[in-house]
């Protein structure tokens, strides 16, 4: 599983920026929001994706059918849930699959302990909205579903280059995610947030 996902990407250059940042993953939002794409831009974008960067698909609710029919038109790697994907809709996914939880409180993550997924994803909850919201919530939480849960765990909601090694230090999580924390506009990525982000948290898994 990855450790540095930029997420939301939605223009040529900032697949080029993400590959050149020294990032892991680069997720594209295929379901809603300021930063959703259509299938043939996601397949052109994914195109610009070298071997060792990961490009994920991020689905929101969607048929599990269109889910397998994107993965292979598109060309992801792995997939993001958001939205209230069952365990077993996630078992039936050919590529690995990251379930996201959205942390209403300390105990959200333990209705996913029986979930067989790839990787977790912590994010911040916020009714209506699923992510690239800004927002983060308390950090013993994230510690709390790091111990728990089966599976590693990744942590986004709020995550910036400023607080990245703060966050991933007390958390103690595998990964971390970013979207509005490395944009000029939803959709738009900064070149200097993305790189410093980047290397911020790079430092911060190799002391721990």
């Amino acid at each position: 599983m990855f450790r540095v996902k930029i997420c939301g990407v939605t223009r040529p250059q900032d697949v080029r920026l993400v590959a050149q940042s020294g990032a892991d993953a680069i997720g594209f939002q295929m379901s809603q929001g300021p930063r959703k794409i259509t299938p043939a831009q996601a397949k052109k974008l994914i195109k610009l994706v070298p071997p060792y960067l990961t490009p994920v698909g991020v689905f929101v609710n969607e048929p599990l059918a269109k889910v397998k029919k994107l993965i292979k038109f598109c060309g992801f790697q792995a997939v993001q849930l958001h939205g209230d994907e069952k365990a077993a809709y996630c078992e039936q996914i050919h590529v690995p699959v990251m379930k996201v939880i959205r942390m209403k409180n300390r105990t959200t993550h333990r209705t996913y302990k029986k979930y067989k997924v790839a990787a977790f994803l912590l994010d911040s909850f916020h009714k209506g909205v699923r992510g690239g919201t800004g927002k983060s919530f308390e950090p013993a939480w994230a510690k709390k579903a790091v111990a728990e849960l089966p599976a590693p765990v990744l942590l986004a909601g709020g995550l910036n280059s400023e607080n990245v090694q703060k966050a991933i230090r007390a958390s103690k999580v595998f990964g971390v995610d970013v979207a509005s924390g490395v944009e000029v506009s939803p959709g738009m990525k900064d070149p200097k947030k993305v790189k410093k982000f980047v290397v911020q948290a790079r430092k911060a898994f190799k002391l721990r």
